[in-house]
């Protein structure tokens, strides 16, 4: 019998009704609901629904856009809920668009009004370890140029009991989100050692993205610890997340 939850299994089908078994509610029956594909393509009265349809499918290609573009690195720090929380996140993004109508709205135009700037702005690649708790020192961005300043503090890194090095690292992406394609560039610095920070951390891209589109500057910090003379990962504490749009 197909598990549908934790609470609910399916134990039978007869026509249009489905009988499940509650453990809180005992045996409960639903009618399926089907709907003619076509009336709902057509009908006035399932136009918002269309609407709705079209501009989340939009808002997921746009999603697995910056997915593929951010690199191998920053998505494997994403938590297990990065995919659906980018995807939660471009849709209010999406919302911001004034410029087009319902059903016709993008991610794009919305990236380029204050309010869509301001909803990505911080958005964390893992909620379990979130940039700013991470790293706790001063940021200077310049999205012009991909440029990241980040000035050493005392105390300003939330270092993993077993840590001994650190690397940062950035990713500057462009996407074109009405052809869905684009580009980016990977920065990242040498490891440093616990009390060997300098007085500023720099990232400089080599060359800006290539192409039309919207801009993001991602930042990651990732610890490592060192084992007969060699620095492995580590993925505690690895955290990464939007600080320029």
């Amino acid at each position: 019998m197909p598990r549908l939850t934790s609470l609910f299994k399916v134990t039978g089908t007869m026509d249009d009704l489905t009988f499940y078994h509650s453990r809180t509610e005992g045996y409960l029956v639903r009618r399926t609901h089907r709907h003619d594909p076509e009336k709902v393509k057509n009908s006035p009265q399932f136009e918002r629904t269309m609407e709705n349809a079209t501009e989340f499918g939009r808002v997921t290609k746009v999603a697995a856009l910056l997915r593929r573009l951010m690199g191998y690195k920053f998505k494997s720090c994403g938590d297990a809920r990065m995919t659906s929380r980018l995807i939660s996140t471009l849709h209010q993004v999406m919302k911001k668009d004034r410029t087009s109508r319902r059903g016709h709205r993008s991610v794009g135009p919305g990236m380029t009004m204050p309010e869509g700037k301001e909803i990505l702005l911080g958005v964390d690649l893992n909620k379990t370890y979130p940039l700013d708790q991470i790293l706790r020192a001063n940021r200077r961005v310049d999205l012009e140029t991909g440029t990241i300043h980040i000035e050493s503090v005392p105390n300003m890194l939330k270092w993993p009991s077993t840590a001994t090095h650190v690397r940062f690292r950035s990713a500057w992406v462009r996407m074109d989100t009405t052809a869905l394609e684009g580009d980016a560039v990977y920065t990242e610095t040498e490891l440093f050692g616990r009390g060997q920070l300098p007085a500023e951390i720099t990232l400089i891209p080599e060359r800006s993205p290539e192409g039309p589109g919207q801009d993001l500057l991602l930042l990651q910090v990732q610890f490592y610890i060192e084992e007969g003379q060699q620095a492995y990962d580590l993925t505690e504490g690895w955290a990464a997340g939007i600080v320029g749009v």
